[in-house]
């Protein structure tokens, strides 16, 4: 019987292959190189705000290019980290993070409260189109990136990746069309530039688990 068993445990020792280790830096570089093409692209066709380029920055500009890379590099480490199954590992920072990007919203409520018209010129801006339309264009590339690194992996909740997933897409594919956008306008922001988030988020949080399915 232990002959018998030890041959069949060779057997299955002779199917195995070598798997390369699951690696984080692909992802990286690749959300990297996506931000980078999307930058250059936005600048070639639509331009680059004046002060990116003469300054000095609006200060407007430098708060949410921050509120942005916070919230789009912490969920983009967290997505890449939940290719990987493991009990306990699941990280909050993501919820933090989305936490403080919350200000700007409830920010650009309360502004639209307290000046309900100069609000509403400041939202209906003639660039709001082309705001949802790179900015979601962008998340889409990002998207892909961080979809097919959790297909080498294996996540352990699906929906979860799917919700993280799109808040780093959407954040940072805002971020790249941030580099032309040329309101200032907390209304503006607070408006297209959430509900560009929370469209990617939705979309991914949707669509990803059925792709990384294992």
């Amino acid at each position: 019987m232990t002959r018998i068993n030890d041959d069949f445990l060779d057997g299955l020792a002779d199917e195995l292959e070598p798997v390369r280790p699951l690696s984080d830096t692909r992802v990286y570089f690749g959300i990297f190189g996506v931000g980078l093409v999307g930058i250059l692209l936005v600048a070639g066709t639509l331009g680059v705000r004046p002060d990116v380029l003469d300054g000095p920055l609006h200060p407007m500009f430098l708060f949410r290019a921050a509120t942005l890379l916070l919230l789009g590099g912490i969920c983009a480490v967290s997505a890449a980290a939940m290719a990987r199954p493991g009990v306990g590992r699941v990280g909050k920072a993501w919820l933090a993070a989305l936490a403080m990007a919350g200000v700007v919203p409830l920010t650009a409520l309360g502004y639209a409260l307290w000046d309900p018209a100069q609000a509403a010129r400041a939202v209906w801006y003639w660039s709001a189109i082309y705001c949802l339309g790179v900015s979601l264009s962008a998340a889409t590339a990002f998207a892909t990136v961080f979809i097919l690194h959790l297909r080498r992996g294996a996540p352990v909740s699906p929906q979860r990746a799917g919700l993280v997933t799109g808040l780093a897409s959407g954040s940072l594919g805002v971020l790249v069309y941030s580099i032309h956008c040329p309101s200032d306008n907390i209304a503006y922001i607070g408006m297209w530039y959430s509900l560009a988030i929370a469209i990617a988020t939705l979309t991914c949080r949707l669509i990803v688990p059925r792709l990384i399915r294992w």
